[in-house]
């Protein structure tokens, strides 16, 4: 048996336009510009950068199955949000029940905006933030501070926080909160939110979304984002089942 390996493959060959430099010269001849081979690569790193989940990398506007009238008018509002970037004066507070398509519909928002208008976005699950913020009470010598963890969602120009209000916060935590929205609503970021809880308690005794976060985070909220209510029912249980299998 021959013990010689395999030449590797050979790199692909430079591209024409840059030689493999990857920038061109601007025509004002002074300044560098990145060449268009370099599109995908850009491409890949703001949607790695923006941190979306797997099971929500795929979300788009074309796929979001609208079957209420108020799904419709949400998916027509998302597209205006799109076609107007970078001239939006609010974010989104995009509120309904569970299963209706929250998420689905920021995430698409986001990725449209990334892909198409090179926006740098963030996502942000609202329990996974309250857990690392916590964390750093928890054990001695953190691998990152509060300010660390909550800086990068501060400076975001797109920040998607999903399921606000899915875990009751501590005061210090609301407190936290405030901070990062009030920072955002003064640097002129814009926020899209999304949570189950309303203005209105689904049922008696139910739990308003002020209940849940504060009365000063629910009244920036009111200046920063405009209200998109969601209803229909419950995708993943009711439209999508999961296959059951004998």
């Amino acid at each position: 048996m021959s013990s010689v390996l395999p030449e590797p493959p050979a790199p692909p060959p430079p591209c024409p336009l840059c030689k493999g430099f990857g920038f061109l010269q601007a025509p004002d001849g002074r300044t560098l510009v990145p060449c268009s081979c370099r599109a995908e690569e850009r491409s890949t790193a703001r949607r790695v950068s923006a941190r979306i989940p797997e099971r929500y990398r795929n979300c788009s506007l074309e796929n979001f199955n609208h079957l209420t009238e108020s799904q419709r008018s949400a998916k027509a509002l998302a597209w205006r949000f799109i076609e107007s970037w970078p001239a939006v004066d609010a974010g989104l507070l995009i509120v309904g029940p569970v299963g209706a398509g929250k998420t689905h519909l920021a995430v698409a928002i986001l990725n449209e905006l990334v892909e198409s208008k090179g926006v740098r976005g963030l996502f942000c699950d609202f329990t996974d933030l309250l857990d690392r913020l916590q964390s750093t009470f928890s054990r001695g010598g953190a691998d990152e501070s509060q300010d660390e963890i909550v800086e990068p969602y501060r400076e975001a120009p797109l920040l998607v926080l999903d399921e606000l209000g899915s875990r009751r916060p501590t005061d210090w935590v609301r407190d936290v909160l405030y901070g990062l929205l009030n920072t955002r609503y003064n640097r002129k970021r814009l926020t899209i939110v999304t949570t189950n809880f309303g203005d209105q308690p689904e049922k008696p005794g139910g739990e308003t979304l002020e209940l849940r976060v504060g009365v000063p985070v629910r009244s920036r909220l009111a200046e920063m984002c405009q209200l998109v209510p969601l209803s229909g029912p419950d995708y993943r249980r009711e439209v999508r089942p999961g296959r059951v299998f004998a």
